[in-house]
């Protein structure tokens, strides 16, 4: 992104906020606009010093960039770090390869290890695929072992997993990521991962899955041209066909209340669904990519939310039942029922 368009986006967006501005980096590959990067980060802390915002800087970076400098940098700024990996070595390369043709392991790894030294502690973002599937328990493991505690796993949604065997190699996989969940809290050492805690948080704290897609109401997405997404799913090749507006111009109103009004569709076999208060397949984009229609889950999307409500529902029972003191503090503080 040129740097003059990410200073327009960032006077438009500190004009709409009044108390907190996440400002996240991601692309493509942000450390590429290194002197950008750090140039619209002090330039945002400035300028929200000025106004009463605070900012809170977050980089997404494939981590072949991160260096000894660059990371101390970071840790200075205060950055919030996530590095794509999609687990060990033939998992990771399976997906993520270079022009050559080459694996980006190690040097993703490297630069993983890079931010360790720097006390970064990264959040670890991971795209599971039928091609990595069956290695996501021994990643984590892998992971974990090397200190690191913060998982996000994504869903290749564009996979053939409707091929035969692809579902139930999923649940095998995500129900041994659960008992490796399990054995953590139980040796007190234990980690988060998005497909198990994001859930038992939401059953805990009664949090309306139905309002979490924030679709443009609570965050833009800016892209290279200016052009304004209501989120970083739908930026694409930046054509402009889900764009919702452009920082010259603001946001298109019309346009976001079209977006919005698909997304709040609820199908006939929802309303009678067992877990529809639960489900987070409200995801708007997710939808659009997978059935066209923002508001129409497809049965993949069905099978995985009862996939990962059911294994986070059978760890929090057993680790509740055995009173886990590092479980029941994680999740419910000083507020333990019973």
């Amino acid at each position: 992104m040129p740097l003059e368009v990410g200073k327009r986006a960032l006077q438009s967006a500190l004009r709409q906020t009044r108390r907190r501005l996440h400002l996240v980096f991601f692309g493509g590959e942000p450390l590429l606009r290194w002197a950008d990067l750090l140039a619209l980060t002090d330039e945002a802390r400035t300028r929200g010093e000025s106004c009463g915002v605070q900012i809170l800087p977050t980089l997404t970076t494939n981590g072949t960039l991160l260096t000894d400098d660059r990371c101390a940098e970071l840790a200075q700024r205060r950055f919030l770090l996530a590095v794509s990996c999609d687990g060990l070595e033939m998992a990771h390369d399976a997906l993520r390869r270079d022009r050559a043709g080459m694996g980006s392991f190690a040097r993703t790894w490297q630069g993983i290890n890079t931010a360790l030294k720097a006390h970064l502690r990264p959040r670890i973002a991971l795209v599971v695929h039928p091609s990595n599937i069956a290695y996501l328990p021994e990643s984590i493991e892998f992971f974990v072992a090397a200190g690191l505690r913060d998982f996000v796993v994504n869903l290749d949604w564009s996979a053939p997993w409707d091929a035969r065997g692809m579902k139930e190699r999923l649940t095998h996989a995500y129900e041994n990521v659960a008992a490796l969940y399990v054995q953590a809290y139980r040796d007190a050492n234990p980690f988060w991962i998005s497909m198990i805690d994001s859930r038992i948080a939401d059953r805990i704290r009664g949090v309306d899955t139905q309002d979490r897609c924030d679709l443009g109401r609570r965050n833009l997405v800016v892209a290279p041209s200016g052009n304004l997404y209501p989120c970083d799913r739908l930026i694409g090749e930046d054509d402009g066909l889900m764009s919702i507006g452009h920082i010259d111009s603001g946001v298109d109103a019309r346009r976001l209340e079209a977006f919005m009004k698909q997304a709040s569709f609820i199908p006939t076999a929802c309303l009678s669904c067992a877990i529809r208060e639960r489900c987070r397949h409200r995801c708007a984009c997710a939808n659009l990519a997978m059935s066209g229609h923002a508001g129409t889950p497809t049965s993949l999307l069905c099978f995985y939310e009862q996939l990962c409500l059911r294994t986070a529902d059978d760890a929090a029972e057993m680790l509740f039942s055995e009173r886990n003191e590092g479980f029941l503090g994680q999740h419910y503080g000083d507020k333990v029922p019973f």
